[in-house]
């Protein structure tokens, strides 16, 4: 499988501490540019993702393949916001099969 170019902006973002991870630490955010969520995430976290999507008019990408939480070696991750500017709008231009946008603002 080849390797997604969204996950080196992710590890770019953790480097540059401009990544949080949990749906708790990207709630109490001001600004996040992007939100990623894994396809694992239960039906109230995608309820919150929306929420805070809305909250930060920011785009929603949903993880197809890979685990949140094996991409931040966090626990139990369902939920990441980008905090960069550029690095939101890299991974906005590269999504592929791996990782695509939700359409939240169809399902509300």
């Amino acid at each position: 499988m080849e390797k997604s170019k969204i996950l080196t902006f992710i590890g770019f973002s953790i480097r540059a501490r401009k990544l949080r991870a949990g749906a708790n630490a990207v709630a109490t955010l001001k600004k996040a540019n992007v939100l990623i969520i894994c396809h694992t995430a239960s039906k109230n976290a995608y309820d919150e993702a929306i929420k805070l999507c809305k909250k930060f008019n920011a785009p929603l990408i949903e993880s197809k393949t890979y685990k949140i939480e094996e991409l931040v070696r966090k626990e139990n991750c369902k939920l990441v916001a980008i905090q960069d500017e550029s690095l939101g709008n890299a991974i906005l231009q590269n999504l592929d099969e791996h990782f695509q946008e939700y359409s939240w603002r169809d399902n509300t």
